[in-house]
């Protein structure tokens, strides 16, 4: 391996100039107020500018409207960081087709050293990977939907219940504060949910009368069903474990496995309390609907023993400020 100054000799001492001229990653060098300095190639390419037109013109103009303040406000706080990073993704446009695209940029404050004095951007154009990931995330919902109906199918007392308890769920769990990359994996979770029906007995699940301990029992297959059914499938949340412990109660009085406080998964425990909320409000064979009152009174009551305190406060909270997104509330 060739030492430093040997690389000199090898390269010439312009080699890091020329690496960054020819590089694939648009490389820009912007003064404390915004303006360009300087733009590689593939910056150029990107902007829609000759450097001409791009040096000395504001890098703000290419931002889109709907990120600029934004980007402006955490642009003059790395102004004042030297020697700092900050990472972020962007929208910008092209001057010469005026397309919105997406750029992911990591800026370096170098305004101290004075071979550059500037911010030192490394953008590179993700609009295609974000697009492919949008159509992606589509296909899950639409393979979720036909899932979801297709468990309703056999269980019609039920239908739009899944999906119903999605909604709860994401309201709930960013009413939390949860990120929302957690919210959608619960959201993912609970429109599965009951999937494990399909191993119950519809005559079972249809049955006008309150069930038999035994028949009961046969229900309860439903979360080690649904659990075993998605546990294949490479999801980047605990989908699976999820299901399986969302008739899980924090006393320990829950099934499959009688687990107790925080070994339910915060998935589950809010996937529980929205469950609550979407049945007792629903007509079901054995009872009329109960109306939102007493089952936010339920949830409420067990408040700490069987519910998250977190996810029942936070289910109130929405019910209070007619956020709850529950069609019969």
């Amino acid at each position: 391996m060739a030492s430093a100054s040997e690389a000199v000799g090898l390269y010439g001492r312009d080699w890091p100039a020329t690496l960054v001229q020819h590089v694939s990653d648009a490389i820009f060098v912007i003064d404390a107020q915004g303006v360009f300095l300087y733009a590689n190639p593939s910056g150029l390419a990107l902007l829609g500018l000759s450097a001409e037109q791009a040096v000395g013109s504001s890098a703000f103009e290419r931002v889109d409207p709907e990120d600029r303040a934004r980007v402006a406000d955490l642009y003059t706080q790395l102004v004042n960081a030297p020697g700092t990073s900050t990472t972020d993704t962007i929208r910008f446009r092209s001057a010469q087709t005026d397309e919105v695209r997406l750029l992911e940029v990591v800026r370096t404050n170098l305004l101290h050293v004075p071979e550059i004095a500037g911010i030192v951007v490394n953008g590179r154009d993700v609009t295609e990977r974000s697009n492919y990931a949008a159509r992606l995330e589509a296909s899950l919902g639409a393979i979720t939907g036909v899932i979801t109906n297709m468990v309703e199918l056999r269980d019609p007392y039920s239908a739009g219940h899944q999906h119903e308890v999605s909604q709860l769920a994401g309201a709930i769990a960013r009413e939390m504060g949860l990120d929302e990359e957690d919210v959608n994996g619960i959201e993912v979770a609970a429109a599965l949910h009951d999937i494990g029906k399909i191993a119950v007995p519809s005559d079972i699940l249809n049955r006008p009368g309150r069930l038999s301990p035994l028949e009961f029992e046969l229900v309860k297959v439903h979360a080690q069903a649904g659990s075993d059914i998605v546990s294949e499938a490479p999801f980047p949340w605990p989908v699976s474990n999820v299901i399986l412990q969302h008739h899980e109660r924090l006393d320990g009085s829950g099934y499959p496995y009688g687990l107790t406080g925080e070994d339910v998964l915060l998935g589950s425990r809010i996937l529980a309390v929205a469950d609550v909320l979407s049945s007792m409000t629903a007509h079901r064979p054995y009872r009329p609907a109960l109306g939102i009152g007493p089952a936010l009174a339920a949830v409420e009551a067990h408040r700490g023993d069987l519910f998250d305190p977190a996810a029942v406060d936070a289910s109130l909270r929405l019910a209070r400020t007619g956020r709850l997104p529950l069609a019969r509330s």
